[in-house]
């Protein structure tokens, strides 16, 4: 292979990339972004998924290292493409159809390769001798460029406010009982760029499948059913023993029992499948499907965000946010199960929320005052399933104390807890667990969130001085 086919080969996968985007704005399949969905695939292997995350954190990086790598492979490969152009000539376009129909279906394939002979047919137009050095920096820069394109990562989060009126908001950097929009966390399949944007769009919802009389329901047509409002916890089953991919707030929507009576339900169905704009797909069987369960159009008495599903998202209280999909365009009622997204990859299918509590104050590493009085606070969630108390050691798990638990605003809301604490010189291991109703204890042994998500105690460490 010459540096040459390398040069050219960089800034085809380059301009394939870029065009590819524009045609995936006119709902084209993307090779680009299966393949990236493919390495997604072999990261939700659990002994990689959980390496990489125990390096890199559970936040964006992960993901967009693995876009990251996506790109890599395919400029990769049309380095070997331009080579076999070269020697083969127009025979080599049956390898590029063969790789894109592959990766992205038999138009995405035939659209590709024919772009990809219109390169091959201007190269051996305008071929003249280029000094290595040039095509070098040629592919230096192609590769620095989307580097620089795919390395945008998450901003930090800002500190809770201060105190104002009573004990709870006077403890500064606990979380909220409602969490603002903007604070909500945010996790897609995709790298946020390939997120759909359905604003000033058409949109419908339909029902399908197994039902007596299909729906297909405007925004507008939601909107005018009667409302329903839900105080429900969205965690990911990503997040990790103390993480803040978690967050609550007030939901309003359209009951999907009130959906589902609207359409008729067949007897012969057993499932529900749905599926979301980017493609995305989930199901549930139909007799686990919680009453509560809400097609969600608002959020804080607010319009959903694009990121956060606008315009209508799936509410399962109880179980993991990959069970709950944003963009929301279709359920089918099936005889059968549909195996999730994230399932395949490894991750739970049934997604049940475990029992979670977290120390929110004072932060890991605090250096506090001897004899100055603190709270040991934070939040503490069940799936819905009622909480008796919640217990904090200062003395990593010797002895407990029982904690102020706040009453929750909801079944699916979580709670506020606190303790006072005065604390003498010395260095101190935190601990906090959650015990629901008929004293069941949170699972304190130590997992990763994969495949269902984490369990362990909190624990922050901190030191007292004088």
């Amino acid at each position: 292979m010459r540096r040459g086919d390398v040069g050219w080969g960089v800034l085809v996968g380059v301009g394939l990339a870029g065009i590819g985007f524009l045609l995936y704005q006119w709902c084209l399949s993307y090779p680009l972004l299966n393949l990236y969905a493919q390495m997604t695939f072999w990261l939700g292997v659990p002994a990689v998924f959980n390496l990489v995350h125990s390096v890199f954190g559970y936040g964006e990086l992960g993901k967009n290292l693995a876009f990251m790598g996506a790109v890599g492979v395919w400029l990769a490969l049309h380095p070997f493409l331009a080579w076999a152009f070269r020697r083969l000539g127009w025979a080599a376009l049956v390898l590029g159809f063969a790789l894109y129909a592959l990766l992205g279906g038999w138009l995405a394939g035939l659209v590709y390769t024919a772009l990809l002979g219109l390169a091959g047919w201007g190269r051996g137009r305008l071929a003249r001798p280029v000094p290595e050095d040039r095509a070098r920096r040629k592919t230096l820069m192609a590769l620095g460029l989307l580097a620089v394109g795919a390395g945008v990562w998450r901003g930090v989060r800002a500190q809770a406010q201060n105190a104002v009126r009573i004990v709870w908001e006077k403890i500064a950097g606990l979380s909220s009982e409602i969490t603002p929009q903007e604070k909500l966390y945010y996790v897609s399949k995709n790298p946020a760029l390939f997120d759909p944007n359905l604003k000033g769009k058409p949109y419908s919802l339909e029902f399908v499948g197994l039902v007596a009389k299909p729906l297909k329901l405007s925004l507008e047509e939601l909107k005018s059913l009667p409302a329903s409002d839900l105080t429900n916890t969205l965690t990911c089953i990503s997040n990790p023993v103390g993480g803040d991919l978690i967050g609550c707030a007030r939901w309003t929507g359209v009951s999907l029992k009130t959906l589902l009576d609207r359409a008729g339900v067949k007897p012969e169905a057993k499932w529900l499948v749905w599926e979301a704009a980017d493609g995305y797909r989930e199901s549930l069987a139909l007799a686990e499907l919680p009453p509560e369960a809400l097609i969600a159009y608002a959020i804080n008495g607010e319009a959903l965000e694009p990121r956060h599903g606008y315009p209508t998202r799936l509410l399962l209280p109880g179980r993991y946010g990959m069970k709950q999909p944003k963009w929301i365009t279709r359920i089918t009622l099936s005889e059968k199960e549909e195996i999730g997204y994230w399932a395949q990859r490894g991750w739970s299918k049934s997604a049940l929320i475990r029992t979670m509590s977290r120390i929110d104050v004072p932060g890991a590493g605090a250096r506090l005052r001897a004899g100055e009085e603190v709270f040991i606070a934070g939040v503490t969630y069940a799936g819905g399933r009622a909480l008796e108390r919640v217990e904090v050691s200062s003395d990593g798990g010797k002895t407990w104390q029982k904690a102020l638990l706040k009453p929750p605003q909801g079944k699916f809301a979580w709670q506020l807890w606190a303790l006072p604490w005065r604390p003498m010189a010395g260095e101190y291991t935190l601990q906090v667990r959650a015990v629901e109703v008929g004293e069941k204890v949170q699972d304190a042994t130590r997992r990763e969130p994969l495949p269902d998500g984490a369990t362990g105690y909190h624990t922050v460490r901190v030191r007292v001085g004088s």
